[in-house]
């Protein structure tokens, strides 16, 4: 176990997919789907969790280790539709170098590929979510 010897705080586990769905069963407008919930506009009960359309403007991200903080909750979306992000907006620009500044790699770190540099966040000037680690580590 990582924890038990110690070596959590050195390692950064992330838990993410590419994009994330609508959390409310449904299929086409004004179409009936076999087995399906109303579609409601307002999630109230655990029956209108389902996995269908991408809900791009909010996602989970499991971190845990190399310094992020134990049980911290980051940022929220609506509760209504279309469940938009209300509270500490994330890009994924931010994640990038949030998981950068954990492993200690400073923004303006470049690769020169064919003769021009590829930054790790849009031209070197990634800032990370600061708030999501118990202690300063630094880039």
């Amino acid at each position: 176990d990582l924890d038990e010897s110690g070596h959590l705080d050195r390692t950064l586990i992330i838990l993410a997919s590419e994009f994330s769905r609508d959390a409310i069963m449904e299929g086409r407008p004004g179409e009936p789907v076999k087995d399906q919930v109303d579609q409601p506009d307002i999630i109230e009960d655990e029956k209108f969790y389902g996995m269908h359309r991408h809900f791009t403007d909010g996602s989970s991200i499991l971190m845990w280790g190399g310094g992020v903080k134990k049980g911290l909750v980051y940022g929220k979306t609506a509760d209504e539709r279309p469940c938009s992000s209300i509270e500490n907006p994330v890009v994924i620009d931010e994640v990038h170098q949030s998981v950068y500044h954990a492993l200690g790699i400073h923004p303006e770190t470049n690769y020169t590929i064919e003769g021009r540099p590829f930054y790790t966040t849009p031209d070197g000037k990634g800032k990370p979510i600061l708030d999501l680690f118990g202690e300063k580590i630094n880039t």
